[in-house]
């Protein structure tokens, strides 16, 4: 079902993003340091290359301006010039970098941090950067190892978020954190790593280690297996004309036999719901 979108050898690719105005599909290689590119109907790889770290990023009100969750800051980066305005210096402190992250519907920016050594420590935390106010506050959340998962459901009443090293997703009542309660026990061999949320509120999880893309129900019961021919699968999005082709990062990071999938940028037509557009970082930018 899976074939290869972008022929790249990503350390660890990660967050892939759908700009429906650019027809741009954006994605990370955190180890790399690189922010990657494909355009509809082309397969050029386009690739900027950062001055540290990119965890996840947000799309803006701006096209050519992404909010940036770098291991230590969080920060505006103009794609054409390459200027970087900073937002915030990352809440997790020294020795944490940050990582997964994605917009809630109101435009605020909701990500973790996580432990930077091995092994990982349990000292990750959930944050949400305000539009309004660019200021950062601390998510009532427990701590995490791996922060991962974290997107929300259609009407933005439901945030989804996981600790990889837990092997479940967990989603609570959103603002107010409320209700706080397992939402999908993996049942794999893989941890649960990115998400994303489809127009009918069905939850699409990579499972890193797992060799699959599990679509969960609203309720959390398995909807459909997708079987990934990259082991380490990272993050799926519904992307291109109508939001129905899904793509999945993956990653290299400790295999030492490699097939031509890992590390790709992988595509499949969906015929299931199609996606919902990204939302976008709500701040005015620079």
């Amino acid at each position: 079902m899976f074939s290869i979108a972008a022929e790249v050898r990503n350390t660890l690719g990660e967050c892939p993003l759908w700009c429906e105005r650019t027809r741009r599909l954006y994605w990370t290689d955190i180890e790399a340091s690189e922010l990657l590119a494909i355009e509809e109907g082309n397969d050029a790889v386009m690739r900027w290359s950062l001055p540290e770290r990119l965890g996840s990023f947000a799309l803006t009100e701006q096209s050519h301006i992404l909010l940036m969750g770098f291991a230590s800051r969080l920060a505006f980066y103009d794609l054409n010039s390459g200027l970087i305005t900073p937002v915030a210096a990352s809440p997790g402190g020294t020795g944490t970098r940050i990582g997964d992250g994605r917009c809630d519907r109101a435009g605020n920016f909701v990500f973790g941090t996580m432990d930077d050594g091995y092994p990982v420590k349990v000292i990750g935390k959930f944050h949400r950067l305000n539009a309004a106010t660019l200021t950062v506050e601390m998510l009532a959340l427990p701590d995490v190892a791996i922060p991962n998962s974290i997107c929300f459901s259609p009407d933005g009443g439901t945030l989804y978020y996981c600790d990889s090293m837990q092997g479940r997703i967990m989603c609570c009542d959103y603002p107010s954190l409320q209700n706080q309660r397992v939402f999908a026990e993996s049942e794999g061999s893989g941890a649960p790593d990115g998400s994303c949320v489809d127009e009918m509120g069905y939850l699409w999880n990579a499972e890193w280690g797992g060799n699959r893309v599990v679509r969960y129900r609203p309720d959390g019961t398995t909807d459909v297996i997708l079987t990934s021919p990259g082991i380490q699968s990272t993050c799926p999005t519904l992307a291109g004309e109508g939001f129905t082709r899904l793509y999945c990062t993956t990653a290299t990071v400790g295999l030492t036999a490699l097939s031509e999938y890992d590390g790709a940028l992988l595509k499949a037509k969906s015929d299931l719901s199609p996606g919902l557009p990204e939302n976008r970082f709500a701040a005015h930018t620079v």
